[in-house]
């Protein structure tokens, strides 16, 4: 399994390749992954379910987390926190032109929005979503236990549209994510429901919604590698 670290511009990513990457000169689709993620659990698990990495992977670190993938301002999510800066708008500006142009430019990727995905993990999962609302780089969104709880942004979704309206989108949830002992995070069910709802009426593709068991730290490779899985058989389908 080829892994590893690069820096592009400010920031600190991690690259998987697959494994006959060098063995030719095809171009691969891309997956962007909003934070970093266990990469080699989650191609063991793709392989698991019996499907191949025919993909490269990118996960991207932000600078700091609750400032780079929150739309805006908000109050803080615990006491003694500090509120959230709101810097998704300039984290989405870097990865679209001078994260993904970096990729484009130098591996060989397939650069198209059909053939380019962005997913995401808690508030890694939220920006992915206000992506939509962003850019059309990107052909499918995942949110995974994603943040969609956010102050406003279910209103922000009614009141937008999708810059690529044929974005397909999966989303995905823990159980018991509702169980919070946090007021705001404890309506984390009903706001992705919510999400899934306005998508439906706003995309002309597929927005699935898949349940997991367990709580919002549980099993975070197999739950990537079930979304990467619908992300590679709705690939197979077109």
């Amino acid at each position: 399994m080829y892994i590893q670290q690069i820096q592009i511009s400010e920031f600190t990513c991690n690259l998987f390749l697959p494994e006959d990457y060098y063995a030719g000169n095809r171009t691969y689709p891309v997956i962007y992954v909003n934070g970093d993620v266990p990469i080699q659990e989650i191609i063991s698990e793709v392989s698991k379910a019996g499907y191949g990495a025919d993909f490269i992977l990118l996960s991207v670190q932000p600078e700091d987390w609750n400032d780079d993938f929150t739309p805006w301002s908000a109050p803080a999510f615990r006491k003694g926190e500090k509120m959230p800066a709101g810097l998704a708008d300039v984290y989405i500006c870097h990865l679209i032109e001078e994260i993904k142009s970096y990729m484009d430019g130098n591996y060989r990727t397939m650069p198209e929005a059909e053939h380019t995905a962005l997913f995401g993990y808690s508030l890694g999962g939220l920006t992915a979503v206000y992506t939509l609302y962003k850019t059309d780089a990107f052909g499918t969104i995942g949110s995974l236990s994603g943040s969609l709880w956010y102050d406003g942004f279910g209103e922000f979704m009614e009141s937008n549209k999708p810059l690529n309206r044929n974005t397909k989108v999966y989303l995905s949830l823990g159980k018991k994510e509702k169980l919070s002992r946090n007021p705001r995070m404890s309506r984390v069910a009903e706001c992705t429901e919510k999400a899934k709802d306005i998508l439906t009426k706003q995309l002309t593709q597929t927005v699935c919604f898949e349940w997991n068991e367990g709580g919002h730290f549980d099993d975070i490779p197999k739950r990537f590698a079930k979304a990467v899985v619908w992300w590679t058989s709705n690939r197979l389908l077109d």
